[in-house]
């Protein structure tokens, strides 16, 4: 009787052990817990273009000098600065339209003209932001652009529904 309750908890001891390491090792890295890898592709993994520091946003071209890397700090900066109103204007126009489409009358030329005022903005976005890859692109060597277009970003990949 004795041996066989030994041989159980025994068991039962192993198995908790062996349960709770699986689960740890399923919980994977947590933040900034990851090794960091000096691939230029895998330097930003995991982190939102929009979570990073703006000198960090994108591949790392390259071979880059001083005068390049300011350049490209000046792009930078004046791209954030035309993109950061028209960006607040599409968050407004989505509240807008979370809350018509939230009312107990649905009104839907409003709803429309909402979506088609989201949509213009979104394009002038994407203009400026292709304005601004024009401007990078104007200062690289030949070594550099290749690497630019190589690397050029093409949007997210989701892999799920997008949480704010």
């Amino acid at each position: 009787m004795k041996k066989s309750k030994m041989k159980w908890l025994g068991t039962l001891g192993l198995a908790i052990l062996l349960a709770s390491s699986l689960n740890v090792n399923a919980q994977g890295f947590r933040g900034e817990q990851k090794p960091q890898s000096d691939h230029p592709m895998e330097m930003n993994r995991g982190k939102k273009s929009d979570q990073m520091r703006p000198e960090q946003r994108g591949p790392k071209i390259p071979n880059l000098t001083d005068a390049q890397e300011n350049q490209l700090k000046e792009f930078r900066l004046e791209e954030m600065k035309k993109a950061q109103p028209i960006e607040n204007l599409v968050a407004e126009k989505e509240a807008r339209l979370n809350t018509l489409t939230s009312a107990e009358k649905y009104d839907e030329k409003a709803v429309n003209k909402v979506i088609e005022e989201i949509g213009d903005l979104k394009a002038d976005l994407a203009k400026l932001k292709v304005a601004g890859q024009q401007k990078v692109k104007s200062i690289l060597t030949e070594e550099q652009l290749v690497f630019f277009n190589q690397h050029q970003q093409k949007g997210p990949k989701q892999n799920g529904p997008r949480r704010k």
